[in-house]
């Protein structure tokens, strides 16, 4: 009798012991796989204040494009966070807009006018909208040359000039004369008006740093 009862008695302990360690294993497996969803999506972030290198992928100019037109660049280096993982990949899209673009000539403003905004960034296929501060870009000026509407000035100015001459001189030297002078007064007209664009050629790497946080989804 005392046997039984010692038996049934290490059976109950058997049991109460191996419950108790099913349950610690079920809440110790839960534990890691919650941690490590929430540093998943952690990981796919970055944060305000990260520079961007790219590159402009098609040269624009002040002569032939306009305020409004959209621009690419391709990111040119893996971008990572804090923790080291890559969150925009090198060859992912930067698509900008141009905000402002004009040529310079020495009456206006003699740099021209170059602005550029960065609007998105494409990564795997997903567009995400992007507001970030765009470094100064590197750009050339080129000059357009006598342009019809510069040489219609010193037309004019040679015709005006011909004629003072002539009311001047009342002959046909003082008109030749003040045809002379008439041009080369048109022609310092022109030059101070004559154009220079700006260039920013293919291949040109831009910088800009993220003004907000951005958050990437993992795919």
């Amino acid at each position: 009798m005392a046997r039984s009862l010692l038996t049934v008695l290490l059976s109950l302990t058997f049991v109460a012991c191996t419950s108790g360690a099913a349950k610690d294993a079920s809440s110790t497996d839960v534990k890691p796989a919650g941690k490590s969803g929430i540093f998943a999506s952690a990981d796919r972030s970055l944060a305000s204040g990260t520079r961007v290198n790219a590159t402009i992928e098609s040269a624009l100019s002040s002569r032939t494009n306009k305020p409004g037109e959209t621009v690419r660049a391709s990111v040119s280096s893996d971008v990572k966070n804090a923790r080291g993982t890559v969150v925009i990949p090198a060859g992912s899209t930067v698509q900008l807009t141009i905000e402002q673009l004009e040529p310079g000539s020495d009456q206006v403003r003699s740099e021209g006018r170059l602005n550029l905004v960065v609007n998105s960034v494409t990564v795997k296929g997903q567009v995400y909208p992007v507001s970030a501060n765009l470094s100064p870009v590197p750009h050339s000026m080129k000059g357009r040359g006598i342009t019809t509407d510069e040489a219609a000035r010193v037309g004019a100015g040679t015709a005006i000039g011909a004629i003072v001459g002539q009311a001047i001189g009342k002959n046909t030297k003082s008109t030749v004369i003040g045809g002379a002078v008439g041009t080369v007064a048109g022609g310092a007209v022109a030059v101070r008006y004559a154009y220079r664009d700006v260039i920013v050629s293919a291949g040109t790497p831009i910088v800009f740093t993220l003004e907000r946080s951005l958050n990437v989804s993992a795919r």
